[in-house]
This record gives structure tokens, C-alpha cells and sequence, in this order.
């Protein structure tokens, strides 16, 4: 049969737990609605990197199809021998919503990712690289023949 105080200290262990992970949540809810905001890509791609040097590099591969017949399913895949990539941003400069996604990882592997995304109309899809506090980038134009956000 529990004690009392067994029960408060595992009532305080829960009631901090849930505040911090408020508290989190409230700061990722923040950050994801600045990233994934309805801009214009230039506005949000500056803002991103911040005044760093980006380097184009053919060390990130970007996978698209040259021409997508839907683009509410444009399949895409993103591999790289290079170790210790931190981040991962995916752009489409068209799209009313430039950021499509963004990924962490752990600097430990190489990434390999495969996902769909949604194109408004034919662009240009980017990729960024945070890789040992240096920006690497890879694009690739795709065109669209139907547009996949409610635009075309």
C-alpha cells in the first residue's frame, strides 16, 4: 500500500514533467509556425541562414523527378556519404508555403530519406545542409504538371 509521501513525490515528478513538456511544446508550436509560414521564399530563406555562407556541394544528393504528372505527390529522395549533418531544410521557391520540411539528425550516420512532398507548380526544390556549422545546398528544377497545392 502506497505512502502518502510516495504519492506527493510522484505527483511533483508529474506535475513538473507535464509543465516542462508545456513548456517545450509551446516553444516548438512557436518555432514550427515562424519556419512553416505562409511567405515568400527569399524572405524566409534569408532569414534561415542568417548572414552565413552557403556552398553549393554535389556531396548532397537530391532525388526528384524531372517531370512531376501530380504535384501533391512528387516523390523525393535525399542521400549523403557525409557524416555529421545536424540539419535539413527542403524548400520549393513557389510554393505559397516555401519551407516543406525540416529535419534533425543525429551527426552520427549519413542520411538517407525518402518522403512525397507538394509542389504548387513547376520550381525549383532546395536543399540545405547544416554540416559541422557550415551550410551546404543542392537544388534540382522539377517541372509540374498539375499543380498539388490548390493552386493549379
Amino acid at each position: 500500500m502506497p505512502s502518502r509521501r510516495l504519492f506527493l513525490k510522484h505527483s511533483g515528478i508529474l506535475l513538473t514533467a507535464a509543465l516542462l513538456t508545456g513548456k517545450f511544446a509551446n516553444v516548438l508550436a512557436e518555432r514550427l509556425a515562424t519556419h512553416f509560414a505562409a511567405d515568400d521564399f527569399i524572405t524566409l530563406y534569408t532569414q534561415l541562414i542568417d548572414q552565413r555562407t552557403v556552398t553549393n556541394s554535389n556531396q548532397l544528393n537530391l532525388i526528384l523527378p524531372e517531370i512531376a504528372e501530380d504535384g501533391a505527390v512528387v516523390p523525393v529522395s535525399i542521400t549523403s556519404e557525409l557524416e555529421g549533418i545536424e540539419k535539413l531544410y527542403l524548400f520549393a521557391d513557389k510554393n505559397p508555403t516555401p519551407l516543406l520540411a525540416e529535419f534533425e539528425l543525429t551527426p552520427l550516420i549519413a542520411p538517407q530519406l525518402t518522403a512525397r512532398i507538394k509542389l504548387a507548380g513547376s520550381c525549383n526544390v532546395i536543399l540545405l545542409a547544416e554540416h559541422n556549422g557550415a551550410l551546404l545546398r543542392t537544388s534540382r528544377w522539377v517541372n509540374v504538371m498539375r499543380g498539388g497545392c490548390g493552386t493549379g
